[in-house]
């Protein structure tokens, strides 16, 4: 048994004034899924401080550093920080600002800075944040605790400002639905009869259409991990989505659920 929930998150990014920015919105769906984070984009070779010795990279980890309570957590922390520091409350549409940062062997976050922003009052904002970010359980490799270098991407709520247009598969998003059960039924996958198992993935739609950056946000069994991701990826071109009137890159996230229903 298969089932593919509707979309359940956009990411839009785009240029403004030179400068890579990311809109966020959700779209409300009738069918929740926990979605974990996506993995950050980290360098592959540890680096080394002058001041603070071996910077291990998230990925070189055996025990990935973690925020008290979990992401989820994390997140809301950081919406009542941005809510405090007078930006609008948290709302459907967000600027994403993708960040880098160490987070020591004692768990504090340091060394923050922008990888991609949106303008120096939010870029700003978003630094404020992170230097008051209470301790972190740290990363740990070869039952050591480690300095790790760690990325990931805050969402900015902001107002409404832009005209929005998403981007579309060939024939609408029914024809999607048919052509990522067949994908499926080809492998074996949309035959799962096991304990029910839920994958979340996401997949980016260039401003040529094109689908790129596939990947499994919340893992289920390998077997069908693999289906998930092999679908996807032999997705035709889409209509891009635009922003303002011009094509920008569109990032979906994607829940499915297979197996019996409890």
């Amino acid at each position: 048994m298969f089932t593919l929930a509707p979309f359940r998150r956009v990411l839009i990014s785009g240029v403004r004034a030179l400068c890579l920015f990311t809109l966020t919105f959700v779209v409300p769906v009738g069918v929740s899924a926990a979605v974990e984070r996506c993995r950050p984009a980290v360098p592959e070779v540890a680096l080394r401080d002058s001041v603070g010795g071996k910077i291990v990279p998230l990925r070189q980890t055996d025990v990935w550093p973690s925020f008290p309570g979990g992401r989820e957590v994390m997140d809301d922390y950081v919406d009542s920080c941005f809510a405090a520091a007078g930006l609008p409350e948290a709302s459907v549409t967000r600027y994403a600002v993708k960040v880098r940062f160490i987070v020591e062997k004692d768990g504090t976050v340091a060394r923050a800075r922008i990888v991609e922003g949106v303008s120096d009052s939010i870029d700003n904002a978003v630094l404020a944040v992170l230097a008051k970010m209470p301790k972190w359980t740290p990363g740990q490799k070869d039952g050591q605790v480690v300095r790790t270098g760690y990325g990931t991407t805050l969402g900015v709520p902001v107002a409404k400002e832009h005209v929005r247009t998403l981007p579309e598969f060939p024939g609408g998003e029914d024809v999607l639905l048919k052509y990522v059960y067949s994908k499926l039924r080809r492998a074996g996958a949309a035959k799962y009869k096991g304990p029910r198992v839920k994958i979340v993935a996401c997949f980016v739609v260039r401003a040529d259409g094109s689908v790129s950056d596939v990947e499994i946000l919340r893992h289920g069994r390998a077997v069908l991990d693999d289906a998930v991701l092999s679908a996807l990826r032999g997705m035709p071109k889409w209509t891009p989505g635009t922003v303002d009137g011009k094509p920008v890159n569109v990032r979906y996230v994607l829940p499915f659920t297979f197996g019996k229903n409890k």
